[in-house]
């Protein structure tokens, strides 16, 4: 049996790597009803717009590697030193 070519494909190829087309009327109604709910402050509205324009930030330094030992390292640090100032904090409300 062959390779595909560009004459012989799949006829179950179900999409792939094609974009699904909305019709033209939905899109602009869509868009208007986003519209809208910028112009009012409805947070979705901006949080989905906000999405699309800059995407969330995803974790740049792996779990496993030194820099995320490090950085474990220095929370454990930060959050043990927040522990022993409220501790000291709390003494020093209770001697006044």
């Amino acid at each position: 049996m062959g390779r595909f070519t560009a004459d012989n494909q799949p006829s179950n190829r179900r999409g792939k790597g094609k974009k699904t087309t909305l019709p033209a009327k939905l899109t602009t109604k869509a868009l208007e009803v986003l519209e809208e709910a910028l112009n009012a402050g409805e947070q979705w509205a901006v949080v989905e717009t906000l999405k699309r324009v800059m995407p969330p930030l995803k974790p740049v330094t792996p779990g496993d590697s030194l820099d995320g030992e490090m950085l474990r390292a220095k929370i454990k640090e930060i959050t043990e030193f927040e522990e022993r100032l409220a501790a000291l904090e709390e003494q020093n409300a209770k001697s006044q």
